[in-house]
């Protein structure tokens, strides 16, 4: 698989953005979040909390949540302020609030789970956390990006890219390019369009909106690499 590197490098590495998620994904996110003033946003799997900051600084009380503790860290030393809470906990934590929230967020969270159990989790916790009426708004990497021979993500050392798109759950290797120019190498987990579907509907989520997103302007692709979806519990 090529050279294996520590969390905290590939931690290290993702504070500083990756150029194709700001470029083409975070404007559809913000998009689907829509006006978030006098809202309260759960942010699950908030890294450096970039996302946080924005919706805090337009009127959003915001309880932003992450594995790493290292994130965290640098969240609260990049990205404070006094309308966010951050915490660090996983998708096993009993902390996260009940009902209390408009909007809950997990942007690039499902790419990271590495396992369908865990595709299900994010979704319950996601309806847990919902206050009635309010909405799920959640993003990955597409599916057909596993499988695509135009995807100039997977591993260069060793060619290596999935090949079976129905296989649910597998961690690959991949490689991306950060804003600051550094490849980072992380493992990805791949789950087709029917199980990501199926779990939101296992939750009692309805898909209010879904928009493919396409890849920066400089590396066009013949398929999208983001996929987003605006996501509210059935009445």
């Amino acid at each position: 698989m090529g050279e294996e590197f520590s969390i905290k490098e590939s931690v290290d590495t993702y504070t500083e953005g990756i150029t194709s998620e700001e470029l083409s994904l975070r404007p559809v996110m913000l998009q689907l979040v829509g006006d978030v003033r006098g809202n309260t946003v759960l942010d699950i799997g908030c890294g450096n909390g970039r996302y946080s900051q924005m919706f805090a600084q337009n009127g959003a009380n915001v309880i932003a949540t992450d594995a790493s503790t290292h994130q965290i860290e640098l969240a609260k030393q990049k990205h404070s302020h006094q309308h966010i809470r951050y915490s660090v906990g996983d998708l096993s934590a009993e902390s996260l609030p009940a009902a209390s929230a408009d909007v809950v967020f997990a942007n690039l969270v499902i790419p990271s789970l590495g396992g369908t159990d865990k595709l299900d989790t994010l979704f319950e916790i996601a309806r847990q956390a919902l206050k009635p009426g309010g909405k799920f708004v959640v993003s990955a990497l597409h599916p057909l990006l596993y499988v695509s021979s135009d995807a100039d993500m997977w591993d260069k050392a060793t060619d290596f890219k999935p090949e079976n798109y129905f296989t649910e759950g597998t961690q690959y290797h991949a490689e991306a390019l950060t804003n600051a120019g550094n490849e980072m190498r992380f493992n990805e987990s791949h789950f087709s369009l029917t199980r990501i579907s199926e779990a939101m509907q296992k939750s009692g989520f309805v898909i209010r909106k879904i928009i493919e997103s396409r890849q920066v302007p400089e590396k066009q692709m013949l398929l999208p690499k983001y996929v987003a979806f605006e996501c509210v519990l059935a009445s």
